[in-house]
């Protein structure tokens, strides 16, 4: 028989540090989108989670101890990327690839699938990682060296490239050095050096969050926008304003953020990767989330493990 579905899963707005979203913009703008596009009214991982695993004989650590202790998994997460953590103003709910990865992991740990959403600017997921605020950052969370300095990571869970929006009406991109002598949207941190590495040439305009990035796009105060593809892809399909570009370039492992200073802890999460990746969760999981948005079938989950700082 299933497990029982989570009451709810709740959401804070970030209080941790400037530029944290104030939960009002995000359900303003997360209601636009969604009437604009009905099968994003279908996504919900309920089913996926209800069938996952829980976690059996875990070894005490630190971390754990304070999640049971909590009685719930506080994520660093996102409500305006959809397909991956949008909430969803029709039904309260805040759907997606990475709430489910968070729905899942708590599940594992704690037997019910109990999740508290914390928003906040993408520049700030190290800090409340280090200071305990949260317990892990699933959020679109590329693996980077300079990020594995600061925190540990498990995964990757997921592998996107960084790719290119226009506007509707906007220039033809084909490759990332069409980008040379245009302003470019990026957010701090891994899309940003992406850019700068793969066209030095652009003119990189950094915003703290991706809903601002593509509001720059649709009122013309820059002529792209880049980011990984799961951010763009979702984002593209709910809104007829932005149109994605066939062009890609670089590599986007996404990892879970952790504490770094509990490794006992990053193994239970390894284990837990490995464990719904073996037994199908993570299939379903991509199937009722970012599935509908997308062409094609579910890619194959990757080996946790097999990026450097992961």
């Amino acid at each position: 028989m299933p497990a029982p579905l989570p009451r709810r899963t709740a959401l804070r707005a970030g209080l941790f540090a400037a530029g944290a979203v104030p939960l009002l913009a995000s359900c303003s703008g997360g209601s636009t989108r969604t009437a604009g596009n009905p099968a994003y009214a279908t996504l919900d991982q309920a089913d996926a989670v209800a069938r996952g695993p829980v976690g059996v004989d875990l070894p005490e650590t630190p971390t754990l101890h304070r999640i049971r202790a909590q009685g719930v998994l506080r994520q660093s997460g996102s409500v305006t990327t959809p397909g991956f953590g949008m909430m969803n103003p029709a039904t309260g709910k805040i759907t997606g690839f990475d709430i489910g990865i968070a729905q899942l992991l708590a599940k594992y740990l704690l037997g019910t699938p109990e999740v508290d959403t914390i928003t906040g600017g993408a520049d700030t997921r190290e800090a409340i990682l280090q200071n305990q605020s949260v317990d892990v950052a699933v959020c679109t969370y590329t693996i980077s060296k300079s990020r594995a300095r600061l925190v540990s990571f498990a995964g990757p869970y997921y592998v996107a490239r960084s790719g290119i929006v226009v506007g509707a009406d906007g220039p033809q991109v084909t490759a990332v050095r069409d980008l040379a002598d245009k302003d470019v949207a990026v957010q701090p941190g891994a899309a940003q050096e992406a850019l700068q590495k793969a066209c030095p040439q652009a003119r990189a305009v950094v915003f703290e969050e991706s809903s601002q990035c593509a509001a720059a796009v649709r009122q013309g105060r820059v002529q792209a926008w880049s980011a990984n593809t799961a951010i763009l892809l979702g984002k593209a399909a709910v809104d007829a304003r932005l149109r994605m570009t066939p062009a890609t370039y670089g590599s986007s492992p996404f990892g879970i953020g952790l504490p770094k200073d509990d490794p006992a802890f990053k193994q239970i999460v390894v284990g837990f990767l490995q464990r719904i990746a073996a037994d199908g969760s993570w299939r379903r999981l991509w199937e009722q989330t970012v599935g509908p948005l997308v062409s094609g079938p579910a890619p194959e989950p990757p080996r946790p493990g097999s990026v450097p700082g992961s």
